[in-house]
Protein backbone atom coordinates (compact mmCIF):
# COMPACT_ATOMS: atom_id res chain seq x y z
CA UNK A 1 0.00 0.00 0.00
CA UNK A 2 1.73 2.89 -1.13
CA UNK A 3 2.15 5.82 1.43
CA UNK A 4 -0.08 8.74 1.49
CA UNK A 5 1.12 11.86 1.97
CA UNK A 6 -0.13 16.05 1.42
CA UNK A 7 0.44 17.79 -1.65
CA UNK A 8 1.89 21.21 -1.98
CA UNK A 9 -0.74 24.26 -1.92
CA UNK A 10 -0.50 24.88 -5.06
CA UNK A 11 -0.86 20.91 -6.09
CA UNK A 12 -3.79 18.46 -5.55
CA UNK A 13 -2.63 15.16 -4.22
CA UNK A 14 -4.70 12.25 -6.15
CA UNK A 15 -5.23 8.48 -4.24
CA UNK A 16 -4.20 5.20 -5.94
CA UNK A 17 -7.30 4.92 -7.25
CA UNK A 18 -7.32 8.30 -9.34
CA UNK A 19 -4.15 7.39 -10.42
CA UNK A 20 -5.20 4.34 -12.17
CA UNK A 21 -8.07 5.65 -13.23
CA UNK A 22 -6.17 8.71 -14.93
CA UNK A 23 -3.33 6.09 -16.72
CA UNK A 24 -6.08 4.22 -17.73
CA UNK A 25 -7.98 7.16 -19.54
CA UNK A 26 -4.55 8.67 -20.56
CA UNK A 27 -4.93 11.61 -18.93
CA UNK A 28 -1.97 11.56 -16.93
CA UNK A 29 1.26 12.38 -18.66
CA UNK A 30 4.17 11.71 -16.41
CA UNK A 31 8.18 13.27 -16.56
CA UNK A 32 10.11 11.39 -15.84
CA UNK A 33 12.50 14.29 -14.65
CA UNK A 34 10.09 15.24 -12.49
CA UNK A 35 10.58 12.56 -9.59
CA UNK A 36 11.47 13.27 -5.72
CA UNK A 37 12.06 10.98 -2.76
CA UNK A 38 9.06 11.21 -0.24
CA UNK A 39 10.60 11.74 2.80
CA UNK A 40 9.28 9.69 6.01
CA UNK A 41 10.14 8.83 9.56
CA UNK A 42 12.03 5.31 9.60
CA UNK A 43 13.15 5.74 5.76
CA UNK A 44 16.90 4.54 5.30
CA UNK A 45 18.20 7.18 3.94
CA UNK A 46 21.41 6.83 0.97
CA UNK A 47 23.70 9.57 -1.47
CA UNK A 48 21.77 8.49 -3.96
CA UNK A 49 17.98 9.75 -2.53
CA UNK A 50 19.40 13.09 -1.95
CA UNK A 51 21.33 13.86 -4.88
CA UNK A 52 18.07 12.46 -6.89
CA UNK A 53 16.41 15.42 -4.95
CA UNK A 54 19.46 18.01 -5.85
CA UNK A 55 19.22 17.07 -9.51
CA UNK A 56 14.95 17.72 -9.04
CA UNK A 57 15.66 20.93 -8.19
CA UNK A 58 17.89 21.75 -10.66
CA UNK A 59 15.90 20.56 -13.32
CA UNK A 60 13.42 22.57 -12.18
CA UNK A 61 15.21 25.68 -12.23
CA UNK A 62 16.80 24.95 -15.42
CA UNK A 63 12.78 24.92 -16.74
CA UNK A 64 12.10 28.36 -15.42
CA UNK A 65 15.25 29.84 -17.20
CA UNK A 66 14.08 28.55 -20.20
CA UNK A 67 10.64 30.21 -19.96
CA UNK A 68 11.79 34.05 -19.76
CA UNK A 69 14.06 33.19 -23.06
CA UNK A 70 17.68 33.06 -23.36
CA UNK A 71 20.05 35.86 -23.27
CA UNK A 72 22.29 38.71 -20.96
CA UNK A 73 20.12 40.12 -17.74
CA UNK A 74 23.22 42.50 -17.36
CA UNK A 75 27.02 43.35 -17.80
CA UNK A 76 29.33 40.73 -19.70
CA UNK A 77 30.36 43.41 -22.40
CA UNK A 78 33.24 42.51 -23.91
CA UNK A 79 36.36 44.29 -24.86
CA UNK A 80 39.91 44.39 -25.90
CA UNK A 81 42.08 44.88 -23.35
CA UNK A 82 44.15 47.82 -23.17
CA UNK A 83 47.42 48.20 -20.94
CA UNK A 84 50.11 50.71 -20.86
CA UNK A 85 53.05 50.73 -24.20
CA UNK A 86 56.16 50.14 -22.19
CA UNK A 87 58.22 51.68 -25.06
CA UNK A 88 55.43 54.72 -26.20
CA UNK A 89 54.31 55.19 -22.30
CA UNK A 90 50.89 55.31 -23.60
CA UNK A 91 47.62 53.43 -23.39
CA UNK A 92 47.28 50.51 -26.40
CA UNK A 93 45.46 47.59 -27.00
CA UNK A 94 46.79 44.38 -26.12
CA UNK A 95 47.11 41.66 -29.13
CA UNK A 96 45.34 38.91 -27.76
CA UNK A 97 43.56 40.31 -24.17
CA UNK A 98 39.64 40.95 -23.78
CA UNK A 99 38.19 42.62 -20.88
CA UNK A 100 34.65 40.82 -20.12
CA UNK A 101 32.56 43.21 -17.16
CA UNK A 102 30.45 41.42 -14.16
CA UNK A 103 27.53 40.11 -14.91
CA UNK A 104 25.24 37.26 -15.17
CA UNK A 105 22.84 35.98 -18.54
CA UNK A 106 21.06 32.34 -18.80
CA UNK A 107 22.31 30.43 -21.40
CA UNK A 108 19.74 28.34 -23.89
CA UNK A 109 19.38 25.53 -21.68
CA UNK A 110 18.26 27.29 -18.82
CA UNK A 111 21.53 27.55 -16.54
CA UNK A 112 22.98 30.28 -15.20
CA UNK A 113 26.23 31.77 -15.86
CA UNK A 114 27.79 34.55 -13.39
CA UNK A 115 30.78 36.60 -13.45
CA UNK A 116 31.18 38.82 -9.98
CA UNK A 117 33.71 41.16 -11.31
CA UNK A 118 35.74 42.05 -14.27
CA UNK A 119 37.84 38.87 -16.05
CA UNK A 120 40.82 39.82 -17.76
CA UNK A 121 41.78 37.29 -19.69
CA UNK A 122 44.17 36.27 -23.05
CA UNK A 123 42.89 33.92 -25.79
CA UNK A 124 46.25 32.31 -26.06
CA UNK A 125 45.85 30.68 -23.12
CA UNK A 126 41.78 30.04 -23.29
CA UNK A 127 41.14 26.03 -24.57
CA UNK A 128 38.79 25.87 -27.83
CA UNK A 129 35.10 24.44 -27.17
CA UNK A 130 36.35 20.84 -28.35
CA UNK A 131 39.26 21.09 -25.99
CA UNK A 132 37.17 21.89 -23.28
CA UNK A 133 34.94 18.98 -24.26
CA UNK A 134 37.78 16.78 -24.12
CA UNK A 135 38.21 17.98 -19.97
CA UNK A 136 34.79 17.17 -19.42
CA UNK A 137 35.01 13.77 -21.15
CA UNK A 138 32.89 14.68 -24.29
CA UNK A 139 35.39 14.07 -26.93
CA UNK A 140 38.51 14.73 -28.67
CA UNK A 141 39.36 16.46 -31.66
CA UNK A 142 43.11 17.64 -32.46
CA UNK A 143 43.69 21.45 -32.53
CA UNK A 144 45.82 24.15 -33.93
CA UNK A 145 48.41 25.71 -31.33
CA UNK A 146 46.58 28.33 -29.84
CA UNK A 147 49.42 30.97 -30.44
CA UNK A 148 48.69 30.34 -34.27
CA UNK A 149 44.80 30.57 -34.59
CA UNK A 150 43.26 31.81 -37.74
CA UNK A 151 39.33 32.11 -38.18
CA UNK A 152 36.49 33.43 -36.64
CA UNK A 153 35.70 31.99 -32.99
CA UNK A 154 32.35 32.45 -30.86
CA UNK A 155 33.84 33.50 -27.00
CA UNK A 156 30.76 32.21 -25.05
CA UNK A 157 29.80 31.14 -20.77
CA UNK A 158 29.24 27.76 -20.09
CA UNK A 159 27.73 27.06 -16.59
CA UNK A 160 29.79 23.94 -15.34
CA UNK A 161 30.68 22.28 -11.49
CA UNK A 162 33.68 20.37 -9.95
CA UNK A 163 33.69 18.23 -6.82
CA UNK A 164 36.57 20.00 -4.08
CA UNK A 165 37.50 20.00 -0.29
CA UNK A 166 37.94 16.15 0.70
CA UNK A 167 36.28 15.29 3.73
CA UNK A 168 36.38 12.01 6.05
CA UNK A 169 34.01 9.14 4.53
CA UNK A 170 32.68 6.60 7.12
CA UNK A 171 32.75 2.96 6.65
CA UNK A 172 29.71 1.58 4.72
CA UNK A 173 30.14 -1.61 6.10
CA UNK A 174 31.83 -3.82 9.09
CA UNK A 175 35.45 -4.20 7.37
CA UNK A 176 35.26 -0.92 5.64
CA UNK A 177 37.74 1.43 6.21
CA UNK A 178 37.46 5.05 6.90
CA UNK A 179 38.34 7.36 3.30
CA UNK A 180 38.32 10.57 2.06
CA UNK A 181 35.83 11.73 -0.24
CA UNK A 182 35.56 15.23 -2.44
CA UNK A 183 32.44 16.75 0.48
CA UNK A 184 31.20 19.59 -2.00
CA UNK A 185 29.96 20.26 -5.05
CA UNK A 186 31.11 24.22 -6.76
CA UNK A 187 29.25 25.51 -8.84
CA UNK A 188 31.59 27.86 -11.32
CA UNK A 189 31.30 29.37 -15.16
CA UNK A 190 33.70 28.58 -17.64
CA UNK A 191 34.38 30.99 -20.69
CA UNK A 192 35.36 28.99 -23.49
CA UNK A 193 36.47 29.74 -27.75
CA UNK A 194 33.77 28.04 -30.28
CA UNK A 195 35.11 28.12 -34.39
CA UNK A 196 32.55 29.88 -36.27
CA UNK A 197 32.00 29.29 -39.81
CA UNK A 198 33.90 31.72 -42.20
CA UNK A 199 31.07 33.00 -44.16
CA UNK A 200 33.24 32.52 -47.43
CA UNK A 201 36.99 33.07 -48.60
CA UNK A 202 36.16 35.08 -51.92
CA UNK A 203 35.53 38.23 -49.51
CA UNK A 204 37.66 41.38 -49.11
CA UNK A 205 38.69 41.83 -45.54
CA UNK A 206 36.68 44.74 -45.46
CA UNK A 207 33.74 43.20 -46.50
CA UNK A 208 34.28 39.63 -44.33
CA UNK A 209 32.72 41.06 -40.81
CA UNK A 210 29.88 42.48 -43.33
CA UNK A 211 29.31 39.28 -44.86
CA UNK A 212 29.22 37.88 -41.43
CA UNK A 213 26.08 40.13 -40.35
CA UNK A 214 24.53 39.47 -43.43
CA UNK A 215 24.52 35.88 -42.93
CA UNK A 216 23.10 36.49 -39.67
CA UNK A 217 20.86 39.09 -39.58
CA UNK A 218 19.37 38.28 -43.14
CA UNK A 219 17.16 35.40 -42.19
CA UNK A 220 17.83 34.33 -46.18
CA UNK A 221 21.42 31.65 -45.08
CA UNK A 222 20.78 28.03 -44.67
CA UNK A 223 24.63 28.47 -42.63
CA UNK A 224 23.98 27.71 -38.85
CA UNK A 225 25.82 28.50 -36.07
CA UNK A 226 26.74 24.81 -33.96
CA UNK A 227 26.73 26.52 -30.65
CA UNK A 228 25.66 24.29 -27.83
CA UNK A 229 22.22 24.99 -26.14
CA UNK A 230 24.85 24.77 -22.89
CA UNK A 231 26.72 27.92 -24.65
CA UNK A 232 25.55 31.78 -23.98
CA UNK A 233 27.32 33.37 -26.57
CA UNK A 234 29.12 36.96 -25.59
CA UNK A 235 30.73 37.95 -29.04
CA UNK A 236 32.74 36.65 -32.20
CA UNK A 237 36.49 37.20 -32.37
CA UNK A 238 38.53 37.70 -35.51
CA UNK A 239 42.02 36.61 -34.85
CA UNK A 240 44.88 36.13 -37.63
CA UNK A 241 47.84 34.07 -36.03
CA UNK A 242 46.55 34.74 -32.47
CA UNK A 243 45.75 38.39 -32.89
CA UNK A 244 42.68 39.95 -32.79
CA UNK A 245 41.59 41.47 -35.73
CA UNK A 246 38.43 42.86 -34.99
CA UNK A 247 35.51 42.41 -31.89
CA UNK A 248 32.21 42.61 -32.81
CA UNK A 249 29.83 41.61 -29.70
CA UNK A 250 26.05 42.14 -31.42
CA UNK A 251 26.20 39.87 -33.94
CA UNK A 252 25.63 37.11 -31.18
CA UNK A 253 25.10 38.94 -28.02
CA UNK A 254 21.56 38.96 -27.03
CA UNK A 255 19.89 40.74 -24.35
CA UNK A 256 16.80 39.01 -22.26
CA UNK A 257 13.89 41.78 -22.42
CA UNK A 258 11.17 42.34 -20.52
CA UNK A 259 9.00 42.88 -23.26
CA UNK A 260 7.68 40.52 -25.31
CA UNK A 261 9.25 37.28 -26.90
CA UNK A 262 7.51 35.41 -28.36
CA UNK A 263 7.37 34.25 -31.97
CA UNK A 264 6.07 37.87 -33.92
CA UNK A 265 5.05 38.62 -37.41
CA UNK A 266 8.70 40.20 -38.60
CA UNK A 267 11.26 38.83 -39.54
CA UNK A 268 13.58 38.21 -36.26
CA UNK A 269 12.41 39.17 -32.65
CA UNK A 270 12.92 42.59 -31.33
CA UNK A 271 16.30 41.11 -29.14
CA UNK A 272 17.59 40.47 -32.32
CA UNK A 273 16.65 43.50 -33.69
CA UNK A 274 18.45 45.47 -31.29
CA UNK A 275 21.52 43.18 -31.57
CA UNK A 276 21.32 44.41 -35.23
CA UNK A 277 21.34 48.11 -34.75
CA UNK A 278 23.78 47.66 -32.59
CA UNK A 279 26.07 45.90 -34.56
CA UNK A 280 25.30 47.96 -37.22
CA UNK A 281 26.52 51.50 -35.28
CA UNK A 282 29.40 49.67 -33.54
CA UNK A 283 30.92 48.87 -37.05
CA UNK A 284 30.06 52.27 -38.60
CA UNK A 285 31.81 53.98 -35.67
CA UNK A 286 34.76 51.80 -35.88
CA UNK A 287 35.25 52.59 -39.78
CA UNK A 288 34.88 56.73 -39.17
CA UNK A 289 37.20 56.35 -36.49
CA UNK A 290 40.03 54.29 -38.67
CA UNK A 291 39.42 56.94 -41.62
CA UNK A 292 39.98 59.38 -39.46
CA UNK A 293 43.10 58.20 -38.02
CA UNK A 294 44.35 57.50 -41.37
CA UNK A 295 43.30 61.30 -42.83
CA UNK A 296 40.59 59.88 -44.64
CA UNK A 297 37.00 61.99 -44.69
CA UNK A 298 33.79 59.71 -43.65
CA UNK A 299 32.29 60.10 -47.25
CA UNK A 300 32.20 56.71 -48.48
CA UNK A 301 29.60 54.28 -49.74
CA UNK A 302 28.03 52.24 -47.20
CA UNK A 303 28.49 49.25 -50.33
CA UNK A 304 32.37 49.84 -49.51
CA UNK A 305 31.87 48.16 -46.09
CA UNK A 306 28.19 46.76 -45.40
CA UNK A 307 25.97 44.20 -47.07
CA UNK A 308 23.30 44.54 -45.40
CA UNK A 309 21.75 47.97 -43.33
CA UNK A 310 19.52 47.98 -40.25
CA UNK A 311 15.91 49.28 -41.42
CA UNK A 312 17.54 52.65 -39.17
CA UNK A 313 20.40 53.32 -38.02
CA UNK A 314 23.26 56.82 -38.06
CA UNK A 315 25.30 57.71 -41.55
CA UNK A 316 28.01 59.92 -41.77
CA UNK A 317 26.64 63.49 -42.02
CA UNK A 318 29.93 64.41 -44.63
CA UNK A 319 28.47 61.80 -46.70
CA UNK A 320 25.40 64.57 -48.10
CA UNK A 321 26.11 67.65 -50.03
CA UNK A 322 23.78 69.93 -48.74
CA UNK A 323 24.45 72.63 -51.79
CA UNK A 324 24.06 70.27 -54.81
CA UNK A 325 21.49 67.66 -52.88
CA UNK A 326 23.46 65.00 -53.24
CA UNK A 327 24.61 61.46 -50.97
CA UNK A 328 27.44 58.95 -51.73
CA UNK A 329 26.02 56.84 -49.22
CA UNK A 330 23.13 54.84 -50.67
CA UNK A 331 23.03 52.98 -53.80
CA UNK A 332 22.54 55.03 -56.81
CA UNK A 333 18.68 53.05 -57.36
CA UNK A 334 17.55 54.06 -54.39
CA UNK A 335 14.86 56.98 -53.53
CA UNK A 336 16.85 59.07 -50.93
CA UNK A 337 14.60 61.91 -49.30
CA UNK A 338 16.23 64.49 -46.77
CA UNK A 339 14.72 66.72 -43.88
CA UNK A 340 14.77 67.59 -40.43
CA UNK A 341 13.67 65.86 -37.36
CA UNK A 342 13.34 67.18 -33.83
CA UNK A 343 15.54 65.07 -31.87
CA UNK A 344 13.54 63.91 -29.16
CA UNK A 345 11.12 61.92 -31.57
CA UNK A 346 14.41 59.92 -32.40
CA UNK A 347 13.49 57.03 -29.40
CA UNK A 348 10.26 56.85 -31.50
CA UNK A 349 11.66 56.59 -34.82
CA UNK A 350 14.08 53.83 -34.16
CA UNK A 351 11.29 52.16 -31.94
CA UNK A 352 9.13 52.25 -35.64
CA UNK A 353 11.49 51.64 -38.00
CA UNK A 354 13.27 48.60 -36.29
CA UNK A 355 10.33 46.02 -37.20
CA UNK A 356 10.60 47.19 -40.81
CA UNK A 357 12.55 44.86 -43.16
CA UNK A 358 16.43 45.39 -43.92
CA UNK A 359 18.00 47.39 -47.14
CA UNK A 360 19.75 44.22 -48.80
CA UNK A 361 22.40 46.53 -50.93
CA UNK A 362 23.29 43.11 -52.85
CA UNK A 363 19.81 43.10 -55.07
CA UNK A 364 19.58 44.77 -58.87
CA UNK A 365 19.07 47.83 -59.73
CA UNK A 366 15.32 46.88 -61.20
CA UNK A 367 14.97 45.49 -57.48
CA UNK A 368 14.88 49.10 -55.79
CA UNK A 369 12.01 50.48 -57.29
CA UNK A 370 9.25 51.04 -54.62
CA UNK A 371 12.27 51.44 -51.97
CA UNK A 372 12.69 54.86 -50.07
CA UNK A 373 14.66 55.97 -47.59
CA UNK A 374 14.75 59.04 -45.51
CA UNK A 375 17.67 60.53 -44.79
CA UNK A 376 16.92 63.11 -41.59
CA UNK A 377 19.30 65.71 -39.57
CA UNK A 378 18.22 65.89 -36.01
CA UNK A 379 17.32 69.74 -34.44
CA UNK A 380 16.35 71.50 -31.79
CA UNK A 381 12.79 70.97 -31.18
CA UNK A 382 12.84 75.15 -30.31
CA UNK A 383 14.41 75.17 -33.54
CA UNK A 384 12.67 73.00 -35.86
CA UNK A 385 8.89 74.83 -36.79
CA UNK A 386 10.83 77.62 -38.03
CA UNK A 387 13.75 75.51 -40.13
CA UNK A 388 10.86 73.08 -41.07
CA UNK A 389 9.40 76.32 -42.71
CA UNK A 390 12.63 77.52 -44.43
CA UNK A 391 13.63 73.95 -45.49
CA UNK A 392 11.47 71.81 -47.07
CA UNK A 393 12.33 67.91 -48.00
CA UNK A 394 14.14 67.10 -50.70
CA UNK A 395 15.45 64.47 -52.79
CA UNK A 396 18.56 63.46 -52.73
CA UNK A 397 20.91 62.14 -56.07
CA UNK A 398 23.55 59.95 -55.96
CA UNK A 399 26.86 61.35 -55.90
CA UNK A 400 29.36 58.46 -56.90
CA UNK A 401 28.62 54.58 -58.68
CA UNK A 402 28.48 51.96 -55.64
CA UNK A 403 31.95 50.07 -55.96
CA UNK A 404 31.78 46.77 -54.52
CA UNK A 405 33.64 43.49 -53.75
CA UNK A 406 30.55 41.27 -54.50
CA UNK A 407 29.88 43.44 -57.89
CA UNK A 408 30.48 40.84 -61.13
CA UNK A 409 33.80 41.44 -63.03
CA UNK A 410 32.24 42.58 -66.63
CA UNK A 411 30.05 45.50 -64.12
CA UNK A 412 32.96 47.00 -62.17
CA UNK A 413 34.84 47.05 -66.09
CA UNK A 414 31.53 49.17 -67.14
CA UNK A 415 32.70 51.51 -64.01
CA UNK A 416 36.29 51.87 -64.49
CA UNK A 417 35.78 52.45 -68.11
CA UNK A 418 33.51 55.15 -67.69
CA UNK A 419 35.90 56.85 -65.07
CA UNK A 420 34.93 57.89 -61.19
CA UNK A 421 33.85 61.18 -60.61
CA UNK A 422 35.70 62.95 -57.83
CA UNK A 423 34.84 62.45 -54.27
CA UNK A 424 34.05 65.51 -52.39
CA UNK A 425 33.54 66.57 -48.49
CA UNK A 426 29.96 67.29 -47.58
CA UNK A 427 29.36 71.27 -48.56
CA UNK A 428 26.93 73.08 -46.15
CA UNK A 429 26.52 76.87 -47.42
CA UNK A 430 23.09 77.26 -46.45
CA UNK A 431 22.21 79.20 -43.52
CA UNK A 432 19.45 77.70 -42.59
CA UNK A 433 21.18 74.16 -43.26
CA UNK A 434 24.53 75.19 -41.47
CA UNK A 435 21.93 75.87 -38.16
CA UNK A 436 20.54 72.48 -38.79
CA UNK A 437 23.58 70.60 -39.01
CA UNK A 438 25.44 71.95 -36.28
CA UNK A 439 27.78 70.43 -34.71
CA UNK A 440 26.05 67.03 -35.70
CA UNK A 441 28.60 64.86 -37.30
CA UNK A 442 26.12 61.95 -38.05
CA UNK A 443 22.69 61.96 -39.79
CA UNK A 444 19.56 59.33 -39.12
CA UNK A 445 17.96 57.29 -41.93
CA UNK A 446 15.03 55.72 -41.78
CA UNK A 447 13.09 53.20 -44.27
CA UNK A 448 10.21 54.13 -45.79
CA UNK A 449 7.14 52.25 -45.92
CA UNK A 450 6.27 51.15 -49.02
CA UNK A 451 2.92 52.31 -50.18
CA UNK A 452 0.10 49.17 -51.15
CA UNK A 453 -0.92 48.97 -54.85
CA UNK A 454 -4.55 47.78 -55.29
CA UNK A 455 -5.77 46.03 -58.24
CA UNK A 456 -9.05 46.12 -59.59
CA UNK A 457 -10.43 42.46 -60.18
CA UNK A 458 -13.08 43.61 -61.85
CA UNK A 459 -12.39 43.13 -65.03
CA UNK A 460 -10.42 39.87 -64.69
Amino acid sequence: MATQFTAGSNRIALSNSQVQTFTESGALVLDTRRRRPLYFDGRFLAARDLVREQDYFLQRQADLGRSAGFGIVHGLTVQQLTAVDPVRKVMARVADGITISSGQGVTPSGELVLLPEDLNISLGNLPEEQKLDVRFGLGEVPLPPRRTRSGLYVLALRAVEFTANPIASYPTSIHGSRQTHDGDVVEATAVALVPYPDPGTNYEPSQRRSALAWQVFSGSTVVKSKLNDSLLPLAIVSLQRGVIEWLDQWLVRREVSADYAGPQFGLTDRATQTAFLQQYDQQLREIVEQRGQSGLTPNFAATQFFRLLPPVGRLPIQTINFQAGTQSFFPAHLDVRLSIIPDDELPALFDDGRNLPPLDLTLRPDDYSQLSVFTLVPVPRADFAALMNALKPRELQPAVPQIVSFRRPIELLQIYRQGLPTVSPAVVENANWKQAVGNNHFAFYTRRRSAPQFVDFTNA
